[in-house]
């Protein structure tokens, strides 16, 4: 599996004017309309590490829980997904900035940086500020009680 970097939003609105909204934030350009094939809309921008471009995909949460099990990101109807082709080495970072940018800019916009839709990188709440979650801290049932006060329940 190709290293993934997301950020989940809790935002309530239609996916278009979701989209909006980070691709203003973020300085993006529309680059097609993919939810026939993958649910998403695509975009592009000017990387902040390096030289180049990257994509950013925005589509709805489709991550489903196993039966009688929660996910942190379960409430956060958004997921914003990162990719640098050209840099993969600066993905994680440029994904780390665009959230950043993201709660700066969206205050009131719940938001969760992820790994691979497995690890938990970081939360932010809007009356609790950001927090960043101890490596190897996952999504998921066994790390409950660790993320439990830090996402939307």
């Amino acid at each position: 599996m190709a290293d993934s970097d997301e950020i989940f939003l809790a935002l309530d609105a239609p996916l278009e004017e979701a989209a909006e909204r980070v691709a203003a934030v973020l300085g993006l350009e529309f680059n097609g309309d993919l939810r026939a094939d993958t649910g998403e809309l695509q975009y592009k921008g000017q990387a902040r590490t390096f030289d180049g471009v990257i994509g950013v995909y925005i589509g709805p949460n489709t991550f489903q829980p196993e039966p009688d099990e929660v996910q942190a990101m379960d409430r956060y109807a958004v997921v914003v997904d990162v990719q640098s082709r050209q840099r993969k080495d600066a993905q994680a970072d440029e994904t780390r900035l665009a959230f950043e940018a993201l709660t700066g800019a969206l205050p009131d916009v719940p938001a969760l940086l992820s790994h691979n839709v497995e690890l938990l990188i970081a939360s932010y709440l809007p009356d609790s500020g950001t927090h960043t979650f101890e490596p190897g801290t996952t999504l998921d049932d066994p790390d409950l009680d660790t993320w439990r006060a830090w996402v939307v329940s």
